[in-house]
Parts: C-alpha cells; sequence; structure tokens
C-alpha cells in the first residue's frame, strides 16, 4: 500500500472512531486495530493538518477554500469537498 493510501484509509479510520463517540481503546478493540498504530496515525493527521494555512478572515470565498501550503503551494478547492476529500488534496499537495 502506498504511503497515499495509508493516509487515506487511516483518516478514514480516525473519522470513523470519532464519528461513533466511543473512546479509541474500545473502538481499536472491537476493530481489532493496533492501539498504538491508531495513535502513530492520529498524529500524523494532525501534523499534517497543523501544517496548513487558509486564508482569513472568510474561508470561502465564493464557493472556493484557498489554501496556501508551506511549501508555496496555493490551490483553490470548491468548498462543496467533504472533509475527507480535502484532507486528500492536501496530502497529494505535499
Amino acid at each position: 500500500m502506498t504511503q497515499f493510501k495509508k493516509y487515506q484509509y487511516w483518516t478514514f479510520i480516525v473519522n470513523q472512531q470519532q464519528n461513533r463517540g466511543i473512546s479509541i481503546s474500545q473502538f481499536c478493540k472491537q476493530n481489532d486495530i493496533n492501539y498504538a498504530n491508531f495513535h502513530y496515525w492520529v498524529k500524523k493527521i494532525k501534523q499534517i493538518a497543523h501544517q496548513v494555512i487558509i486564508n482569513k478572515p472568510s474561508i470561502l470565498t465564493g464557493k472556493i477554500v484557498i489554501i496556501h501550503l508551506p511549501n508555496e503551494i496555493r490551490t483553490e478547492l470548491p468548498a462543496s469537498l467533504t472533509l475527507i476529500q480535502i484532507q486528500t488534496w492536501l496530502k497529494a499537495l505535499q
């Protein structure tokens, strides 16, 4: 599995845990997921999210989200994208 596919997979898993509203420990036991691996990916996903600077004061400019990445890349994405789709784009651009 490529690093990009792993990122997509773990972003989906982390979102599932958050949406269920149960503890990480309980979620990992129920889904046979290694607890340490889960925390590793939570940290990695957060690190990527913290590297992103989104234009202020308003995120939305019409129907577009403008994102400036630390590596000097600027991108405009449709505001209708889901969080997972935005995370996928951000990972691809880094």
